[in-house]
């Protein structure tokens, strides 16, 4: 008999439970084992090739298997786990299938009817004494994700079960399949195991076959921020290193970052190593490495850009002590590139006789000119207002006068248009150059590959007509740059956007949305690729969600993924989102035959202030803190 409970004797003494040897033998095997196998302790087997076969396809009653699913029991000796890869040889009339597939579930099932019996094998005693081991079993149900040769077939009982090795497990995923690879992080094939590189097709990225990453994720469990910029940083490194290997390539892969900051000011510390990388290094170093990253460093040389303060010329303080560049439009910027229906909310922009007058002030404002070449120059009419302030009065005087320059306009719509532009303006913060001529808007577009700029949109918290702005220039801008004759091959612009349901909402008409729609829809093979993020896709623009052909999903709640745009994900897909880690994500791929689960690198730079370590600056480059040198230094300290 066995004890199945530590107890202690009368004298105090410990006395361990014997589970694997219930009579009590010394020696380490069974005198049993050969005259009656049934007594051997049931363990995984080794196979001649040094395999381990955890279990074996069972498909009793109403656990059929299928060309879909199937189920397996275990040894006693192994522990198998939800989210493992496995793999299945079965042989069919001479002919051996390899099943590829992940474990949905594992179950543990005793052979009692009931709890009841369950409380009687012990006589209802916690510490009780049992005459008999239980004969429970492990079992768990697996969905099927390839299979090789392919067959729609179900394999057949018996067939060894096997754990899948890295190779395997792409296989799985179809990674062998993707011919231009970026590594994300490492596949999850269990709790603590991996099972070689998480890869996405660049195809699928880039725009060849798809384009654009969207990113969902709970508020502070999500990581979405880190987890787009790591797939940045990752990208600049995969350009710079071509652009060393083949410098004579002008057809080669080239990234342009633009990075918007929406939190606090927490991006403008990308170019500070982490604090929290530098604690645990060893460890973090440990992921980049097995992803192919032998030195995981800050983004270098980032262009940091604020918006500028009233009266011009100086950013606001974003709590850096240097190297920040303000940026603000003046009304002679806004003509020129027809960004004023922008600079208005969504309502106005639905009201039709608003939009009507909106429109005719600005070809009111605006004089195009028709070069020899035939490119057309939009500028400010001679004699028309020239700044900001000089527009509103002009307008002021339209919605009180009797008769209007602009004619067959309602006086309430010339006050509608005024009020608006007046509160605009009055709380633009100097984004829009209130009395000056001259603005400072940024250009962002390149030619090659070029380090990150980072363009704050914190700064404007609370006017989020003015943010919706900022993100439309720029989004216009890059448009207009690789339209027409104007594409420069391999180049790409990285676009990255938190908070994507602000700028581009579910259901919204309004100019900005439709701009966006539009770079999503049609602007991949142009070269403009947005990386996105937000805690819920589902309150996002359908247009964008679904031109995204990459999506990753971090922690999330269960109301999201209720929703119907995640309706394609299965059930125990679901599960996993809502119970991911920090440093987890589920990566969708078109061609993915089930979500990726990996873990994502812990970021080397900092991603907010308080854990950004401070470099070392030399004397000529102080007040600079975004100086290269200084890093450079640090490294060679460190």
């Amino acid at each position: 008999m066995t004890d199945t409970l530590n107890r202690t004797d009368s004298m105090g003494q410990s006395e361990e439970p014997e589970l694997n040897n219930p009579l009590n033998w010394e020696d380490e095997e069974s005198p049993f084992e050969e005259t009656e196998p049934w007594r051997r302790e049931r363990q995984s087997v080794v196979r001649a090739d040094g395999r381990t076969i955890i279990g074996l396809v069972g498909a009793p009653p109403q656990q059929e298997a299928t060309s879909s699913k199937f189920s397996f029991w275990t040894a006693n000796d192994c522990i198998i786990e939800k989210s493992q890869i496995i793999t299945c040889e079965s042989w069919t009339y001479g002919k051996l299938y390899t099943y590829y597939a992940i474990i949905d579930e594992v179950y543990r099932r005793s052979r009692k009817k009931n709890m009841g019996e369950e409380v009687d094998r012990r006589d209802g005693d916690l510490a009780g004494k049992t005459v008999y081991e239980s004969e429970g079993y492990t079992f768990a149900n697996a969905t099927i994700l390839r299979v090789a040769p392919p067959v729609l077939a179900p394999p057949r009982e018996d067939s060894e079960v096997l754990i899948a090795n890295a190779d395997e497990a792409a296989i799985a995923y179809g990674l062998d399949e993707v011919e231009n690879p970026l590594t994300l992080g490492l596949i999850k094939n269990g709790g603590e195991q991996f099972a070689g590189p998480g890869k996405i097709d660049l195809d699928y990225l880039l725009g060849a076959n798809g384009g654009h990453l969207n990113v969902t994720g709970a508020a502070g469990r999500g990581t979405k921020s880190s987890f787009v910029l790591a797939v940045t940083w990752l990208l600049l490194e995969k350009a710079k290193a071509y652009s060393r290997e083949f410098p004579g390539d002008k057809e080669g892969l080239k990234i342009v970052p633009i990075i918007f900051n929406v939190k606090n000011f927490d991006l403008f510390f990308i170019d500070r190593p982490s604090l929290k990388f530098s604690l645990k290094k060893e460890i973090y170093r440990a992921t980049w490495r097995e992803m192919g990253v032998e030195q995981p460093h800050p983004f270098e040389n980032v262009t940091f850009l604020a918006p500028e303060k009233p009266g011009g010329g100086m950013p606001i303080a974003t709590g850096r002590l240097g190297g920040v560049n303000p940026y603000s439009w003046s009304l002679q910027d806004v003509i020129k590139h027809g960004l004023l229906s922008y600079l208005f909310a969504e309502e106005d922009a639905n009201d039709m006789n608003f939009g009507a007058l909106l429109m005719e002030i600005e070809n009111f404002l605006t004089d195009d000119i028709t070069h020899p070449d035939g490119v057309i120059e939009r500028k400010l009419k001679n004699g028309k207002p020239e700044t900001f302030k000089a527009l509103v009065e002009w307008v002021e005087k339209q919605a009180v006068a009797k008769q209007q320059e602009l004619k067959n306009h309602h006086l309430a719509t010339w006050k509608k248009v005024y009020r608006r532009l007046f509160r605009i303006v009055d709380q633009s913060k100097g984004v829009l150059a209130y009395d000056r001529k001259e603005g400072n808007p940024p250009n962002l577009t390149q030619v090659d590959t070029h380090d990150p700029v980072v363009l704050d949109l914190y700064g404007l918290a609370g006017l989020p007509e003015l943010q919706r702005f900022v993100v439309a220039t720029i989004f216009d801008q890059l448009k207009r740059a690789r339209s027409g004759d104007n594409v420069i091959p391999g180049l790409v612009y990285l676009v990255v956007l938190d908070e994507l349901n602000r700028f581009a909402p579910r259901g919204s008409k309004d100019s900005i949305t439709q701009l966006i729609e539009t770079i999503a829809a049609e602007m991949r093979s142009q070269g403009i690729i947005l990386l996105g993020a937000q805690q819920q896709a589902s309150k996002v623009s359908e247009r964008v969600v679904e031109n995204s052909a990459i999506r990753a999903l971090g922690k999330t709640g269960p109301m999201e993924l209720g929703a119907s745009v995640w309706s394609f994900l299965s059930t125990s897909a679901k599960y996993k989102a809502q119970n991911l880690g920090l440093s987890e994500k589920l990566v969708i791929q078109d061609n993915f035959r089930e979500p990726m689960h990996i873990q994502v690198p812990f970021p080397a730079w900092a991603m907010n202030k308080s854990e950004a370590m401070e470099p070392e600056i030399s004397e000529q480059n102080k007040g600079n803190d975004s100086a290269d040198s200084g890093y450079k230094k640090f490294l060679e300290r460190d």
